[in-house]
């Protein structure tokens, strides 16, 4: 596509078996809802097919942007989106998507939820998943969906013991993230999770086009072979967030003999004693934490242009220069999508996750 350049920030990497792309739409594309079709596009003049797609604007090009992604023109390319409602201007896009090995649809209860494929090494399995009965209490939907994540997997020959990473997206997460918690534990204890890798993990505020409590994304990797490892990854200025009892890894590092891959969670400024720093100082919890997870990258032998894709959480909209500002004055560009959003905690005012490669 010609002008793909003016319009994403791309990362690709190209393994004997499997080439993998993250795109994310710049700011102020200018596309609106079109940004979709210059998507499309690349993966079609790439041969590649989606992976996961996340789509992040109001209400009505949401619903666009949804049945176009689900066309029966497109099922052998797309994959479910994610829908994620921030009042921003225009429509944005987050896709990661592989060529040169096939991805497989996944289905479950006649419903179309995710995409697998496999290299030379591992099975990759991408879930997205909603309660079955949006009508449900919170809590009994955030068990809902942990259960039907897990039996998902089951039916894939898999389970969520190997799922390495969660996104969860709860609808007004400061009225109910004990309670979301409180199910992950649960869920967590009596499958075991805690006795192997605890999943990385993000958990924000942002409602959903659906209306149900939340909407999640489930990764999963199944290891074919002995060159596979898979690992937490160790943050230097934080302890682990299961010590203060919060059901996550601070990130995951996967390693075959082509790469590796380190998944960090959302991180904020959190001292390692699990407290909140830097109360009421949104600039002074950036540079908290971005000093958290440049010290992430560097234990992990990474480093900020390994970035392939990253989401940054602001409570207050008018923030958002602070990113640009902290990037500039740190030589520092990564592909990103800035959102409007409540973090776990109503003292947070800023959070970043992100993925990178190497």
């Amino acid at each position: 596509m010609k002008n793909s350049q003016n319009l994403f920030k791309i990362k690709s990497i190209d393994k004997s078996d499997c080439k993998e792309f993250w795109l994310t739409s710049i700011e102020n594309h200018g596309k609106g809802i079109k940004i979709i079709d210059h998507a499309i596009d690349f993966l079609r003049s790439n041969n590649a097919q989606a992976f996961s797609i996340r789509l992040f604007g109001n209400q009505n090009d949401l619903s666009i942007g949804n049945e176009e992604l689900r066309s029966e023109k497109l099922q052998g390319i797309s994959c479910p989106p994610l829908l994620l409602i921030e009042k921003s201007s225009e429509l944005r896009i987050q896709l990661h998507a592989i060529s040169k090995v096939k991805s497989y649809p996944l289905c479950f209860d006649g419903e179309f939820i995710g995409r697998e494929f496999e290299d030379n090494n591992a099975r990759y399995l991408m879930l997205h998943i909603l309660p079955d009965n949006a009508n449900d209490t919170r809590y009994h939907q955030a068990e809902d969906m942990f259960n039907k994540a897990d039996k998902i997997l089951i039916a894939y020959n898999s389970s969520f013991s190997d799922t390495i990473r969660t996104w969860l997206y709860a609808d007004d997460i400061l009225d109910w993230y004990d309670q979301l918690n409180k199910a992950r534990n649960l869920f967590f204890e009596k499958h075991g999770i805690y006795n192997n890798l605890v999943p990385a993990s993000t958990g924000i505020g942002l409602a959903n086009l659906d209306g149900a409590a939340m909407a999640t994304q489930v990764l999963a990797v199944v290891p074919k072979n002995g060159n596979v490892i898979i690992q937490k990854a160790f943050s230097p200025l934080q302890r682990p967030a299961l010590d203060y009892k919060s059901s996550f890894s601070r990130g995951v590092k996967v390693k075959t003999p082509y790469h590796q891959k380190l998944y960090i969670s959302g991180t904020a400024s959190i001292d390692e004693n699990g407290k909140t720093i830097f109360i009421d100082d949104t600039a002074g919890q950036l540079d908290m934490t971005m000093k958290v997870v440049d010290a992430i990258l560097g234990n992990a032998n990474m480093n900020w242009s390994d970035t392939a894709n990253a989401m940054v959480y602001f409570k207050h909209q008018k923030d958002f220069y602070l990113f640009d500002d902290f990037c500039r004055a740190n030589k520092i560009n990564i592909p990103h999508v800035k959102l409007h959003a409540d973090v776990c905690r109503d003292d947070l005012l800023f959070e970043i996750e992100l993925d990178a490669i190497k």
